[in-house]
């Protein structure tokens, strides 16, 4: 069953969301601080039944924040609702879980003659008291630190979350008796916050905020509130108002898998005479930024593209960098591409080997979804440079002419030296990767990378910004084991060799302090010389 993404462009706020099946629409709203991956299983299961949507919250995964810091849980239900009119949606089942639970309940709430059934898998019921103390200790703010110590935090943190609720208060009767978090799964939880910083806070507090449960008795819809063994919020049943007849409460036996189990019979049961979802594909502006998946062979990829005349500049970011936002894509009146990287991103979950050709495959697939009628200019940066020659050799006359940002030109020698000191993706129990990740980033801008670090490889340049680091030390995690691979086909040792024989106009952008040897410099001398000659 192919599980299909995409972003709909809702005002000025880009929801990403994933679907798949046929049927009946059947709604999943995550937890935080997580995303719509938790639920891939989940969809699969559901979709030979129903139109299975599953978007990123506000402010989590792919999705853009409100613009509030501190949105309510009413403004997260009709930001939801946005979103399923955005997709054609009348009608449609809702299921959440924790937070999603009370993003669900609240949509059934205020929107009950959209809803066709509502199931919740604990419901936070939290009180006044608790929401005092939660939001000051819960929810502290997460700040990069120049050293890295946030990561090593967060590592603990999201280990103690599995020990004890709330995760700061180690005392024996806030303990649970729940299996402890893997070396992998802690990886996957920190990465959840890790690509969204410090909006994590917002979800989860909205729902720490939410004290007010006394309309779960003028819920319309049929709804389950259900609870498993387990969780921390089953404690938190006890708490629920006089429900209607057709809300009920109870638990739900046999972990994750009974509670599909059930789900089977509530759906069935509820959704037989709905009629099959129809989802409208997501409205374009042309002159407006637009974030876009594109399905290509290698994999869901996704892009930034702008419409415009007169050419088409196609942007390639650093390999092991954060791909480039509109707000560095300027380029007057003309048509705009910028890719996420296979492996970096909302590409992250591209699962193949970075190699050349899936470079490639996943640039050019990207790239057909353009108007075939404008040249092209590409603009490489950094290590991308080494996609260039292949690149050009695969659009031909399509491509103007190239711009080189800073580009890395590097002999063998250099090139083995930078894959030997790359971080060592192994994940590591107490979370060492994380620094190691964090050391690597932070050097590469102070020494050449591909030097070994004595002072001869020292740059006289200032320490780079925190937030940048931070960012780019989350692509090396997305990347892994996968980064070597990635580094070695983007810095062939003749790559400045056969950018000098470019036979098209050729253009280098690189600082003095950014260019090493000042091969840049000589690369654009000889290029030009041998063009005209």
């Amino acid at each position: 069953m192919k599980i299909h993404r995409q972003f709909a462009r809702l005002g000025q706020r880009h929801v990403h969301y994933r679907h798949a099946g046929s049927g009946p629409a059947l709604l999943l709203l995550h937890q935080s601080p997580q995303n719509s991956r938790m639920w891939l299983a989940m969809i699969e299961r559901f979709a030979d039944r129903y139109t299975v949507i599953a978007p990123d919250t506000p402010g989590f995964g792919y999705s853009d924040a409100l613009p509030s810091a501190q949105p309510s849980i009413a403004d997260l239900a009709k930001a939801t609702v946005e979103l399923t009119d955005a997709l054609g949606l009348q009608r449609f089942a809702v299921f959440g879980m924790h937070t999603g639970g009370l993003i669900a309940a609240q949509v059934a709430w205020l929107y009950p003659e959209r809803v066709a059934a509502l199931v919740v898998d604990g419901y936070a019921a939290f009180e006044p008291a608790e929401s005092v103390v939660y939001g000051e200790s819960y929810l502290p703010p997460f700040i990069p630190s120049w050293d890295g110590a946030h990561l090593r935090w967060l590592w603990s943190r999201m280990r103690e979350q599995k020990y004890f609720f709330p995760w700061y208060d180690g005392r024996a009767e806030c303990a649970m008796a729940i299996d402890p978090q893997t070396t992998a799964s802690t990886h996957e939880t920190v990465m959840d916050v890790l690509e969204v910083g410090d909006a994590y806070r917002a979800g989860y507090g909205a729902a720490f905020r939410y004290t007010e449960h006394a309309y779960l008795s003028q819920l319309k819809p049929p709804a389950w509130l259900l609870y498993r063994n387990g969780d921390p919020l089953m404690a938190h049943r006890s708490r629920l108002p006089k429900l209607p007849a057709h809300v009920s409460s109870g638990v739900a036996a046999g972990g994750i898998a009974g509670l599909h189990e059930y789900m089977d019979t509530i759906l069935a049961d509820t959704l037989a005479w709905e009629p099959a979802a129809t989802l409208l594909a997501p409205a374009v502006e042309d002159m407006l930024w637009q974030r876009r998946i594109v399905e290509s062979p290698v994999g869901d990829i996704a892009c930034w593209s702008r419409a415009g005349s007169g050419r088409l500049h196609l942007h390639l970011h650093a390999p092991g960098t954060r791909p480039l936002p509109p707000a560095q894509l300027d380029a007057g009146d003309a048509a705009v591409l910028a890719v996420d990287l296979p492996g970096h991103g909302a590409s992250a979950e591209v699962d193949v080997p970075l190699s050349l050709e899936t470079m490639l495959v996943a640039v050019t697939a990207v790239l057909a979804t353009m108007s075939d009628l404008l040249p092209v200019v590409i603009e490489s940066h950094a290590a991308a440079a080494g996609y260039i020659p292949a690149l050009i050799e695969r659009l031909g006359q399509r491509v103007e002419r190239v711009v080189l940002h800073r580009p890395w030109l590097l002999d063998a020698s250099e090139q083995a030296t930078l894959l030997a000191q790359l971080p060592n993706p192994q994940l590591d129990r107490a979370g060492g990767h994380l620094g190691e990740a964090w050391q690597w980033e932070r050097e590469r801008h102070l020494l050449w990378p591909w030097l070994a670090p004595t002072a001869a490889a020292r740059r006289r340049v200032a320490a780079p910004a925190t937030d940048e680091v931070n960012d780019n030390v989350v692509e090396l995690l997305h990347l892994g084991a996968r980064c070597e691979q990635l580094f070695r086909e983007a810095t062939p040792a003749d790559l400045l060799v056969r950018l000098r024989r470019l036979p098209l106009p050729l253009e280098v952008d690189a600082a003095v302090e950014d260019d090493y040897q000042g091969r840049a410099a000589l690369l654009h001398k000889q290029h030009q010389k041998e063009y005209h000659a």
